[in-house]
């Protein structure tokens, strides 16, 4: 009796070793994936498991019968993801097996985006109308830079410049209208009021957003025009993300990047660089346009050696998120010239740019119905000017002389946001701190500093389920000049499915640059000042849209009209007052205004079987009253572009084309001949890109080859206009370009 009883002690020990073994282990558990439409299975989804408090868990794959199986002892959340289908989300238990469908993605208003809105949302629910690129399109096309991923959109002209690089404008406007953020941050340092979007770096980039029309309530100076805010990865999916790319074309171009990311827990480290290299192209212009005519050292597109890189690291705990951060940049730009024919002794110059990014952020809801935003960040901007003699016939350098400017840049920006859940009244308030520093030898006195203390609040009102009021206003005050006060008023109506309209006013202004308030640059061939006493450009702009979509069982088509006016004043313009008698002098000064008058006219179309095309016409006018001459520019120059993009996706090869066509027409052109400011014009050109990607290696390797500017542009012809008769020429392009890049990802 004694022996059973023992035996039967050991059965139920054994049992609940066992037991509790098991347990320990976990109980097996699978989510299978299906296309909702086929009903096949979609193998290598990603689904991502996270802990009830938000921290990652495990990641994996699914199988080729869509099967992912695994092991859980608790209760956890999980992703479903696959480019090209919706996200699923939800919880599953230990023992489960779930099968889930994934719905393919065609509605083009689909992306998440963040700029300017007081939680993120999908772009069609945004108050603003925001464009989107994201990072599959990108890596579909081969985007090498931040101008490649624009050039697709309609209403943005760019402009490439072969020495400052490529710059955009938006609504007529130049690109020192628009600003610039990196997640928020806005980029420090530009060359003649230009970002050189070639400097950017491409390779930790999630997507691009873009917001027309001003948005001065909430970012402030220089966001007249519009907002181009890159959004950087975030990784939320994957343990380890491990990807590399290279480029090459056939004008010389010679790219590397890589991307990484760890998740441990609650911790995320990531990481990326980038080095892109041309090597220069001589087209031996002459001047009157012609290509292979002069042979000389002198190179149009001058030699560009660009380094970027990045590491981030955050901290995420449900809500809570806690980021620091660290970009840095450096180019070098060469430029050599001709030889004097005596001597064969060349005056050369080196220009080194080094930009240092350092940031962090924390955002989180501190209850239910209020969250905030924070972020910091220290910007530091150096660009040299070395002067060398190059000595052509002995072959040695002699350095004569560098020029540095300097600028430092101290800024933060943060937001309280009161949203009560079912509340049909919503509140933001914040603060925007700018600092800003410069230093050099053609800064006069040799270093100025500008402080911008702002505060704006804006409310989203809902008096009906479908109608949104935002009204906002900023208040500023500035160190070095006066500065006016930015209200705006935002209206989003859905006024029945499917169609849906946005007005809005707004305040816009860009402050006098420490550059163009205090230089002096002077030497043999420069006479150049600031002028103290400028005052802040200032836009009223009215900007209308609307969005009408047709939805088909396996289709959807979009048409997006829209429409601006900018009435600007005190436009900021380097002037030349006795261009006769002292042709080298010039002086900043305000014009007193300016007016910009256009429409735009988008339809989309995109189809579940792979198939995405878009067509666009833009018509953009500008007028001018000048600075005080009995000349004025009241009538409106016109011009229009033309885009049409084509995008096709061969589900069973992974295979994908594109291609784009972009029509420039003749364009106006500011031209200051110290009597006047008149126009001179751009001639019209065509610009056409075709690329095909590939994925190979269960899509861990993409292929992608392409042409750009298959028209073969070199040159862009100004006509004199109103100034004088004939024509002159500028490099444009170096030529037709055939490319190649592969892009190989690892992911755990």
């Amino acid at each position: 009796k004694i022996m059973k009883q023992k035996f039967s002690y050991f059965i139920v020990l054994f049992g609940l070793i066992l037991l509790s073994g098991f347990n320990s282990y976990g109980q097996n558990t699978s989510i299978k994936v299906l296309n909702a439409d086929t009903e096949k299975a979609v193998p290598y989804a990603e689904i991502v498991l996270n802990k009830p408090d938000g921290s990652f868990f495990k990641g994996m794959t699914t199988d080729n019968n869509g099967v992912a199986d695994f092991n859980l002892n608790q209760t956890y959340n999980y992703q479903v993801l696959f480019l090209g289908y919706e996200t699923r989300e939800g919880q599953i238990s230990p023992g489960e097996h779930l099968t889930i469908e994934l719905i393919e993605e065609y509605d083009m208003l689909d992306d998440v985006v963040v700029t300017g809105q007081y939680t993120p949302q999908k772009a069609d629910k945004s108050i603003y109308k925001i464009d989107v690129v994201d990072s599959r399109q990108m890596e579909q096309r081969g985007v090498n830079n931040l101008a490649d991923a624009l050039s697709l959109e309609s209403n943005i002209n760019i402009r490439s410049d072969p020495t400052t690089g490529t710059s955009i404008e938006i609504q007529g406007m130049s690109d020192e209208q628009v600003k610039y953020l990196i997640d928020g941050i806005p980029i420090v340092g530009r060359v003649d009021g230009r970002v050189d979007l070639s400097q950017i770096n491409m390779d930790n980039v999630d997507h691009v957003e873009i917001v027309q029309g001003p948005m001065s309530v909430v970012y402030g100076s220089n966001a007249i025009a519009g907002v181009i805010n890159i959004i950087t990865k975030k990784n939320k999916t994957n343990k380890n993300i491990a990807k590399v790319n290279g480029y090459i074309d056939n004008n010389e171009n010679y790219n590397f990047g890589f991307y990484g990311s760890i998740i441990r827990g609650k911790h995320t480290i990531s990481t990326s660089g980038s080095r892109n290299m041309f090597r220069g192209i001589d087209q031996n212009m002459d001047l009157h346009g012609n290509i292979d005519a002069v042979d000389n050292r002198y190179q149009e597109f001058k030699p560009k050696l660009v380094y970027n890189g990045d590491l981030e690291y955050a901290f995420t705990n449900k809500d809570f998120r806690f980021s620091a951060k660290s970009s840095i940049m450096h180019s070098e730009l060469r430029f050599y010239s001709n030889p004097n024919p005596n001597t064969m002794v060349a005056s050369d110059r080196y220009f080194n740019t080094l930009r240092n990014i350092n940031s962090i952020a924390v955002s989180d809801k501190l209850t239910e119905s209020l969250s905030y935003n924070i972020i910091g960040s220290y910007t530091f901007f150096n660009r040299d000017d070395e002067r060398i003699m190059s000595d052509l016939t002995d072959l040695t350098q002699t350095h004569t002389g560098t020029t540095s400017t300097k600028f430092n840049n101290l800024m933060t920006r943060g937001n309280f946001t009161w949203m009560p859940e079912d509340s049909k009244l919503n509140f933001q308030f914040g603060w925007d701190v700018n600092h800003e520093t410069a230093e050099g030898e053609r800064i006069e006195g040799g270093e100025k500093t500008m402080t911008d203390y702002a505060a704006f609040a804006s409310a989203q009102w809902m008096p009906f389920k479908k109608l949104t009021l935002q009204p906002g206003i900023r208040f500023m005050h500035n160190t070095e000049y006066d500065a006016p006060i930015a209200p705006s008023i935002n209206f989003q109506w859905s006024i029945i499915d499917n169609l849906s309209m946005r007005l809005s006013y707004a305040k816009g202004f860009r402050a006098p640059s420490l550059k163009q308030l205090y230089l002096s640059f002077h030497d043999s061939n420069h006479d150049l000042e600031g002028n103290p006493d400028l005052k802040a450009e200032t836009t009223d702009s009215y900007n209308g849209s609307l969005t009408y979509k047709i939805k088909g069982e396996n289709y959807l088509m979009k048409f997006e009209p829209s429409a601006y006016f900018n009435d600007a004043e005190q436009r900021i313009e380097l002037h030349v007052p006795d261009p006769e008698n002292n042709p080298n002098y010039a002086k900043y000064v305000n014009l007193k205004n300016s007016r910009y008058l256009g429409s735009n006219f988008m339809i989309s179309f995109a189809h579940n079987n792979g198939l995405k095309l878009s067509t666009g016409f833009s018509l953009s006018g500008e007028s001018l009253t000048d600075k005080g001459s009995s000349i004025d520019m009241d009538e409106y120059e016109f011009y229009n572009i033309v885009t049409f993009n084509a995008r096709y996706q061969y589900k069973p090869w992974n295979l994908t084309g594109s291609a784009i066509f972009k029509y420039y027409d003749d364009r106006p052109n500011l031209a200051d001949y110290g009597y006047a400011v008149l126009y001179t014009e751009t001639q019209s050109y065509s610009d056409f890109e075709i690329t095909l990607s590939k994925n190979f290696l269960d899509n861990r390797l993409n292929i992608v080859v392409g042409g750009k500017n298959l028209f073969d542009n070199y040159t862009l012809e100004i006509d004199g206009g109103t100034v004088f008769d004939g024509s002159s020429y500028q490099p444009m392009y170096y030529g037709r370009t055939y490319f190649a890049k592969a892009i190989f990802k690892l992911t755990k």
